[in-house]
């Protein structure tokens, strides 16, 4: 009998322990905390569309409620003058044992946008699909999708390696921007872009400098002194503990909206 009790008594600790890693492991896959996110759009008809990209934060709290802050740059065109448009949003999530779940966000001007989404890395980053966007004014048929990464709430320092593109324009640039400590900023860069229909790209080497401030949230702004002697003005997200970045051109000039991530190097 006692061998008997014994072995139930194993059992039983075996079954407890089986429950709670998986409850463990379910709930593990729930995002949590801060996340800097960066989305855009893809067109089927580029011709009435000039880009659409949106950087900001989502904090995720307790039964699924969600509140964050964004950035949306919309591309510049003949009857329109790119400029950037701030706001605050909240929202709810919901999530699967899988890693799967669904996002719901109304910003402060009413736009509700749907995601579906899928966690990462852990639980430190996420994989946005947009499914439904009601009172989006960005034309055509449009596809949104971006990421999010677990956000940091401290300062760029140190050298990061960026790539940039251009939405919804055929172009790139990679660089390296210098961040100080004491708010200034140096890039240099490799910028490529169409030059027509046939021959070689054309091909801009450079460098840049700037300053940039930081906020408590991991957000910031960079403002560069460009080649021509235009200022740009970027904002930004610092995430995975320092090593990482989202950024957003704002009020940028001429076509497209450009966008891209950082890391430490």
């Amino acid at each position: 009998m006692k061998n008997y009790v014994r072995s139930f008594l194993r059992l039983l600790s075996v079954l407890v322990l089986t429950l709670t890693l998986r409850t463990v492991s379910a709930q593990s896959m729930s995002p949590s905390g801060s996340f800097g996110f960066l989305i855009n759009a893809s067109y089927s008809d580029l011709s009435n569309n000039n880009g659409f990209v949106v950087l900001g934060v989502l904090n995720f709290g307790g039964a699924g409620s969600v509140t964050g802050s964004y950035t949306v740059e919309l591309g510049s065109s003949p009857t329109q003058t790119s400029q950037p448009i701030t706001g605050t949003f909240t929202g709810t999530y919901s999530g699967n044992p899988d890693g799967t779940g669904t996002l719901t966000t109304t910003a402060d001007n009413g736009t509700v946008f749907k995601f579906a989404t899928v966690i990462t890395d852990g639980g430190q980053g996420l994989q946005l699909l947009g499914t439904s966007c009601s009172n989006c004014d960005i034309g055509g048929t449009t596809i949104i999708s971006g990421v999010a990464r677990a956000a940091y709430t401290g300062a760029p320092n140190g050298s990061y390696g960026f790539q940039f593109t251009y939405s919804p324009l055929p172009a790139a640039s990679v660089g390296v921007a210098s961040f100080d400590g004491a708010g200034n900023v140096a890039l240099s860069l490799t910028f490529v872009g169409i030059s027509g229909t046939v021959g070689q790209p054309n091909l801009f080497i450079g460098t840049q400098t700037g300053t940039y401030s930081s906020n408590p949230d991991g957000t910031g702004t960079i403002t560069l002194t460009a080649a021509n002697g235009n200022t740009q003005t970027y904002v930004f997200v610092i995430t995975d503990g320092g090593s990482g970045a989202l950024l957003l051109q704002t009020s940028r000039l001429g076509n497209g909206v450009q966008f891209g991530t950082a890391r430490l190097q």
